[in-house]
């Protein structure tokens, strides 16, 4: 498109917008609403969206609108808005009555990728149902019902009711169209069951309704239905349906003698399609004008407008002046017009312009037939019934497939709540068992703990006091008067009582506590140093401290960690003739270290046989700790015990 008449296309549409007003109210909204979008591609949907209300607008209008739509989608990025755009052309197409044109811009949007598309699936089925519609209309019933069935077909497989009353519809229409009123009440019992209250497809169908009853003539009925017809068409201002419906009501209040009435629909009718451009109107409607005539006794009125109809020509080339005559090229379309002059030399008594019109009639017939066989229609009608049958068992065969699937799910469901029902009662047994286990061992523990402050307090008691009253005992027995092995002895028997009294000491301190930390013990350790440092005035004995964790320990670990440092002291003073021990003591991220180096003589641990190293080993066994000899250079031992 040039910039020149896009210039133009934009100055046109903002004099609508000032001076213009739509054919409806809906119409008149949408068109407001394109000169409020903001961007290409909200302007793009805001007149595709008025383009889809093309039966409402003037033909003019729509052709404008269209060709701005198709320019705006060539620059739009977006494929669906593309899509919808050269649908609407299409539409355009439609009301100028260009059937090749219409076929050639639908088929491409007849994709089969669009139908597996549920964003597109409505897409495909407008453009294929605008196609079907299109055969139609130039008379084409086999091609038509082809694809209509297909649609159905479609529909029925993606349970789409909308899409399937509305084709039930135009399949009613087509079978009025080839006079089978009786078909056609099928199709529409159908679509009414699955309409679900939407106005403008309840409105079609009344509409065919009243035609179906129409045909089997029962007039009454026709009125009833057309009457309900065209009041819904009224509210939802489809105005290109409700000229159609006055159309087929004036034929009907012909037919009932009704001449005035009849008139008054065909003035509405002429009205509403000068409204919307459609001067020359569509075959029906001109087929009502022409009946009307003859039965108001305007005969000759009625043979000029018959033969005007039945020029035939290419539109392009035709006169200007002609004022956008459609010319009648099908067959199909130029049947009807035959068939009504021929009526009218009849009743005028024109008897060789009646024999010609009635050749002309056959040879049209002989071609329509070639087009429309009543053969191959009928096989269309099997087809879409045996199509529709295997569809059905499909459908149950699915069903059965999905109950099939729903009960092995169920079975899977409920193997899967056994196994997790096992497993809980299992998890729930173990937990139970655990917690029994851990009752169990808590109360072990608090039994242990009583008695183990009660052996501490016994021996505080009983054999601490005891202790302490025989070293009291021995002080106040005079040595002096003594002999010399005497007083070694009695020296010797002070010296146990005071081990015995320090030994109890230290074991009712351990036993005393809940839990000891490592801290604690490094003090206890510093105690006992100081205890021994005067025995052993020589020997520089020291504790190093690096606790950055401060552990905790059981009263057991403590005491049997208390004593392997003790006999590790004892050691190194009794047997390495060292002059230095250096206890250290290491804590952290929750591993602990104690290690006893001296300087002395170091002593080979795989050769000793004491009991003193064999009670060093297994007190760290027994509280699950590692023990280790190491030699220091140039002289001495390490002992380690690592957590």
């Amino acid at each position: 498109m040039t910039n020149t008449r896009r210039t133009i296309l934009l100055t046109l549409l903002a004099l609508l917008s000032i001076f213009g007003k739509g054919q409806t109210p809906l119409v008149d909204s949408l068109e407001k609403s394109i000169y409020r979008a903001a961007g290409e591609d909200q302007k793009l949907a805001a007149i595709i969206a008025l383009c889809n209300e093309y039966k409402s607008l003037h033909r003019d209008t729509l052709d404008l609108y269209a060709y701005l739509a198709h320019d705006l989608a060539q620059k739009s990025a977006n494929s669906r808005l593309k899509d919808q755009a050269e649908l609407v052309l299409a539409y355009d197409y439609l009301r100028w009555g260009w059937r090749d044109s219409v076929l050639a811009t639908v088929n491409p949007l007849i994709k089969e990728s669009k139908l597996k598309d549920p964003a597109d699936r409505d897409l495909y089925f407008k453009a294929s149902r605008l196609k079907a519609m299109t055969y139609a209309t130039h008379g084409d019933y086999k091609e038509s019902l082809a694809i209509l069935y297909q649609i159905v077909s479609l529909a029925e497989t993606h349970k789409d009711n909308l899409t399937l009353a509305e084709n039930f519809n135009s399949l009613a229409s087509v079978a009025l169209a080839r006079g089978l009123p009786a078909e056609a009440f099928t199709w529409l019992t159908r679509a009414m069951s699955l309409a679900a209250s939407d106005p403008a497809i309840d409105a079609a169908i009344y509409v065919n309704m009243g035609e179906a009853c129409h045909q089997s003539g029962k007039t009454d009925s026709a009125n009833y239905y057309i009457g309900k017809g065209i009041s819904l068409f009224r509210q939802t201002g489809i105005l290109s349906n409700l000229a159609l419906a006055l159309q087929r009501q004036s034929n009907i209040l012909i037919d009932a003698h009704q001449l005035d009435q009849a008139e008054a629909a065909l003035k509405e009718m002429v009205d509403i399609r000068k409204q919307l451009g459609d001067g020359d109107m569509i075959q029906d409607e001109n087929l009502s004008l022409i009946n009307f005539y003859i039965q108001t006794g305007q005969v000759e009125k009625a043979i000029k407008f018959c033969t005007t109809l039945l020029k035939s020509g290419d539109l392009r080339t035709a006169d200007p002046a002609s004022g956008g005559t459609t010319y009648a090229n099908s067959i199909n379309i130029r049947l009807g017009y035959f068939e009504a002059l021929a009526k009218c030399y009849k009743l005028t008594g024109q008897t060789d312009l009646y024999r010609q019109t009635l050749e002309e009639i056959i040879v049209a017939k002989d071609s329509s037939y070639q087009f429309n066989s009543a053969r191959a229609i009928a096989e269309l009608q099997t087809k879409y019934e045996v199509q529709r049958k295997e569809n059905t068992i499909i459908q149950q065969q699915l069903d059965i497939t999905r109950k099939n699937n729903r009960f092995n799910i169920l079975i899977g469901i409920a193997f899967f709540i056994a196994v997790i029902s096992i497993l809980l009662f299992t998890g729930y047994r173990k937990r139970e068992k655990i917690r029994l286990t851990a009752m169990l061992e808590k109360k072990k523990n608090e039994a242990e703990e009583n008695e183990r402050k009660r052996i501490a307090a016994d021996l505080h008691d009983n054999l601490g006091a005891h202790a302490a009253s025989i070293v009291s005992n021995l002080d106040l027995i005079e040595l002096s008067t003594a002999g010399l092995s005497t007083s070694t002895a009695m020296q010797e028997l002070r010296n146990n009582s005071l081990a015995i009294v320090s030994q109890l000491n230290d074991t009712i301190w351990a036993l005393k506590k809940d839990a000891l930390s490592l801290t604690t013990l490094s003090d206890r350790i510093k105690i006992f140093i100081q205890r021994i440092q005067y025995s052993y005035p020589s020997v520089n004995i020291g504790v190093n401290e690096e606790i950055e964790d401060d552990v905790m320990l059981s009263p057991s670990h403590a005491l049997h960690l208390f004593r392997i440092v003790q006999e590790a002291i004892n050691n190194a003073l009794r047997h390495s003739k060292a002059q230095e021990i250096v206890v250290g003591i290491s804590s952290r991220e929750h591993q602990w270290e104690i290690s006893i180096t001296d300087n002395g003589t170091g002593i080979q641990p795989q050769t000793h046989t004491g009991n003193g190293l064999a009670n060093m080993r297994e007190r760290a066994d027994k509280s699950g700790w590692k023990i280790f000899w190491l030699r220091r250079e140039p002289t001495g031992t390490i002992v380690q015990i690592r957590s």
